[in-house]
């Protein structure tokens, strides 16, 4: 059985560490700071992905990396499903606000 944590616990820790980065860790280099809050979001999803990719057979494309991370993944993650998902087989555009561009 899975343990898990409220939405708000989560969200202050999340404001606590991000505060503690730029405010106590890095207060005199802020970019510093944004670069490691980024890697720690990286390597966060990072692991997420790992997980939950685990049990599903590789990826045939790129294209198919990014449907499946646009629709399973934000749904498991967010709980909820992307707001507008569009494709023209080179960019999925998503959401009002992130545009993954793929390459082939």
């Amino acid at each position: 059985m899975g343990r898990e944590v409220s939405e708000s616990c989560i969200d202050s820790l999340l404001t606590e560490m991000v505060s503690s980065y730029c405010n106590r860790f890095y207060a005199d280099k802020p970019e510093l700071a944004a670069r490691r809050i980024e890697a720690i979001g990286y390597q966060v999803g990072h692991q997420l992905s790992e997980r939950y990719t685990m049990e599903r057979p590789r990826f045939s494309d790129h294209l198919e990396a990014i449907k499946f991370i646009c629709k399973d993944f934000w749904s498991e993650v967010f709980k909820k499903q992307i707001d507008n998902l569009k494709t023209n087989h080179r960019v999925l555009k998503l959401s009002k606000s992130l545009t993954c561009t793929v390459s082939h």
